[in-house]
């Protein structure tokens, strides 16, 4: 290790040593328990399958990609945890929250990055961390080792871009490009992660323009990503797994356009409220279930809120809050492409999305609480928001988390592990 490079670790270590410990320790403090559990999830037997034909041929799997992936890289992993861990559920879940926990400190340096603000990017991490707007539906089961590392490495590359565009003015050459041109190859991200990932470059292109000194947006080394993306993307659309990123609809061009954009508000809507049909609202309390049948008259308010805030971000507010107020919506266009019927949409697609919503939020509570600065104690009540959704995110990753360990103790599910067991002993 150069001498640079230590002095490089040692001064990132004491600027965001303290943050980063601190959002680690939240993220195992509030989700160490959800790990004592067992498997349940039907995609989580399909992997623990696939892992365990191929542990003894894992060259295989390059011919032999999987039933619910198709990045090399996942695929590794997912045959790198069964290699450790069998059947022995706990570890998976420890993995996955460690990842998160490493997104959360990704989150925080991004913020600060773009905001220079210590104590907002700590903030959004930390909501980050304890799941607002996603409520912890990414971390639990093993499938969703995916969505965590497509995010990783999603946050990673557009940290590592943004920093070679502050640090060398977007230089091809200089080894921040290089490290995260590597990481996007190393990635194999799937097709909707990478018009997401290629949006929020250009996005950040755009809103930074001034502060860029004029540097053009079309610059080589967003080019460079474009093109590696689109050499990716063929490969992968000859060789890789060619189902959909989400159900999508047979409508033509216009029906499904106006569709996706009442998904993408849609899910902004239940990252706000996270209330929709399911098993878990009808085993809810009376007043949840009052305020889900009172949704049709204060939804709309909802949506001409998103819409109003979305539209006066975008004129009067910075640089960076723009760019989040962007990033949300990019981030949810390639999922937003659900059949016209479909009622139900996926928490885990809001994993990503819900940075921008973590930034918004922490960003109104710390400008509340400088303008009542003044006053001692009731500066206080401008984070009772971001705290109620955070107490709020830890309750519902609890349920959820409750729930699933009833559908581990089926009879269906029961016999499905079993069988599970059964098939790979067998193979042995």
């Amino acid at each position: 290790m150069t001498k640079k490079l230590r002095a490089t670790l040692f001064r990132y270590c004491e600027q965001h040593g303290r943050p980063l410990a601190l959002i680690v320790t939240v993220v195992f403090a509030c989700f160490a328990p959800l790990a004592d559990g067992t498997f349940w999830n039907q995609p989580d037997f399909e992997i623990l399958f696939e892992a365990g034909m191929l542990a003894h041929q894992p060259l295989a799997m390059f011919g032999h990609l999987g039933t619910y992936f198709s990045q090399p890289l996942l695929q590794i992993a997912f045959l790198g945890e069964y290699a450790l861990f069998g059947l022995n559920y706990t570890p998976y879940i420890v993995v996955n929250l460690a990842i998160h926990a490493l997104n959360a400190c990704l989150v925080y340096l991004l913020v600060n990055m773009l905001f220079f603000r210590p104590r907002m990017a700590l903030l959004a991490a930390l909501m980050f961390a304890v799941g607002v707007g996603s409520y912890g539906k990414a971390l639990l089961s093993v499938v969703q080792l995916e969505v965590l590392l497509l995010a990783f490495f999603h946050l990673l590359v557009l940290y590592v871009f943004i920093r070679n565009d502050f640090r060398a003015e977007g230089r091809v050459r200089s080894p921040y490009f290089l490290f995260g041109l590597a990481l996007y190859v190393l990635a194999g991200l799937t097709k909707a992660s990478t018009l997401s990932l290629l949006g929020c470059l250009l996005a950040y292109k755009v809103f930074f323009f001034s502060h860029r000194r004029g540097r053009p947006i079309l610059s080589t080394d967003l080019i460079a990503f474009l093109v590696l993306g689109l050499l990716f993307q063929i490969g992968q659309a000859r060789f890789g797994y060619q189902g959909p990123t989400v159900l999508v609809t047979d409508a033509g061009p216009v029906s499904y356009t106006l569709l996706s954009i009442k998904n993408v508000f849609r899910y902004l809507a239940l990252m706000i409220m996270p209330m929709q049909e399911s098993s878990l609202l009808s085993a809810a309390g009376p007043l949840v279930q009052t305020v889900y049948e009172l949704r049709r008259f204060f939804y709309p308010v909802l949506m001409l809120g998103i819409v109003s805030f979305s539209f006066f971000g975008f004129v009067f507010g910075s640089r960076p809050l723009r760019f989040f107020i962007a990033w949300t919506y990019i981030v949810l266009i390639p999922f937003s492409g659900m059949a016209a019927d479909g009622g139900w949409l996926n928490l885990k697609h809001l994993y990503l999305a819900s940075l921008g919503f973590c930034v918004v939020l922490s960003a109104a509570a710390l400008g509340t609480f400088n303008l009542l600065r003044v006053r001692r104690w009731r500066r206080l009540l401008a984070f009772s928001l971001p705290v109620l959704y955070m107490v709020w995110a830890i309750a519902l990753a609890y349920r959820l988390d409750a729930r699933y360990d009833a559908a581990a103790r089926s009879p269906g599910t029961v016999a499905t592990r079993a069988a599970l067991e059964r098939a790979i002993s067998d193979h042995r």
